[in-house]
């Protein structure tokens, strides 16, 4: 073991001495007696020779330490190939998860733009279905009132329409009165009453009524009678037709505001739903485009991080790989030197033993 030492310790020196095989072996000899570790070696084998020692035990502990480097680099081959198989996965997985997270930024960004343009359409519609609704409130309003009136009108016609008939028939029964005998003196209160009522409607159908009712105040007649009740038949069966009329009237009118007032509603349903769906949609489209933008976030730490891991996984291996093959060179030079050794001292022992004269007479 103790003659193991002074032999690496050459393999070292002329390792650093980067010779060449065109060299003789004087020339690679003294190239490393330059070395201080080399003399050193030298020295040992001069004394062994010198003293007669076998070059056959340096020669086998020469090729002992050749089978250990080759044993060091089939070590290191294989810790080097189980390396970048692992390196190899660990990159695959990276650049996996760099994908994948590009691939979520990606869908993440589509989903913010795409919710943030349904955003701005819904809130926009919002907008006219709240004025569409207001719309229809009026409309609704305005159409009420206009009910209100055309009903209100028609129970202030119907009400005058009555009036009168009882008019008509009041003056219809003094009349008839007056043509069986009765004195108007005695009708004459109630006569002015029927009078008076006649005049207060200011209506152009009552007007000969009313100046055949005057003349017949002054002179009562057969005549006259009969012509007045004639007309008062008449004026009632007319005042009858007009109620009637109206009557139609304020029910056709009813009817169609049934139907306008069922479609105002329907129409004022389906908006107030509309747009309940729509500021609900407007809620869920915002909460949507927030987890798109703090998941967006996460998801560019995360593949920030995983780039920076493959950069550091990338980084480490290069230097692995480095430094791989600086220990095979160095190997392989340590290889060759101990092969030129061999060969010095195998084949060419003579000369050895002439450099190591040569050299105690020199040095």
């Amino acid at each position: 073991m103790a003659r193991i030492i002074p032999v690496l310790a050459l393999i070292l020196a002329v390792a650093t001495a980067r010779v060449t095989r065109s060299e003789s072996p004087k020339e690679v000899l003294a190239q490393i007696n330059k070395d201080s570790f080399g003399n050193s070696i030298l020295s040992v084998l001069q004394l062994q020779l010198a003293t007669g020692g076998p070059v056959g035990e340096i020669q086998i502990l020469l090729n002992n330490i050749a089978s250990q480097l080759n044993g060091d680099q089939k070590k290191a081959d294989k810790v080097h190939e189980s390396d970048t198989v692992a390196f190899e996965k660990i990159i695959a997985d990276l650049e996996q998860e760099i994908a994948y997270h590009q691939s979520q930024i990606v869908a993440l960004s589509n989903l913010r733009d795409s919710t943030t343009e349904a955003l701005g359409e819904a809130e926009a519609e919002v907008r006219v279905v709240t004025s569409d609704i207001a719309n229809n409130e009026k409309s609704f309003a305005d159409e009420q009132a206009t009910r209100n009136s055309q009903h209100e009108t028609w129970v202030r016609k119907d009400a005058e329409h009555v009036d009168q008939m009882d008019a008509i028939d009041e003056a219809s029964k003094i009349v008839q009165h007056l043509q069986a005998g009765v004195a108007f003196a005695q009708l004459k209160s109630r006569f002015e009453k029927v009078q008076a009522k006649l005049m207060e409607s200011k209506h152009a159908l009552f007007k000969p009524l009313i100046n055949a009712l005057t003349q017949l105040a002054s002179k009562v007649d057969n005549k006259s009678i009969i012509k007045i009740l004639e007309l008062l038949a008449q004026i009632r069966q007319q005042l009858v037709a007009s109620r009637a009329s109206l009557l139609a009237t304020e029910e056709r009118q009813a009817a169609n505001w049934e139907v306008q007032s069922g479609h105002l509603q329907e129409e004022h349903k389906r908006l107030v739903e509309r747009k309940a769906f729509l500021e609900n949609s407007i809620v869920q489209f915002k909460v949507t485009i927030q987890e798109a933008v703090e998941d967006l976030e996460d998801q560019t730490l995360f593949l920030e991080d995983a780039e920076d891991s493959l950069a550091i996984q990338e980084r480490w291996a290069a230097e692995q790989e480095a430094q791989y093959e600086a220990q095979t060179f160095e190997r392989e030079q340590q290889l060759e030197v101990v092969e030129r050794l061999q060969e010095v001292l195998t084949q060419k022992v003579s000369a050895a033993s002439e450099f190591l004269q040569i050299r105690e007479e020199v040095f």
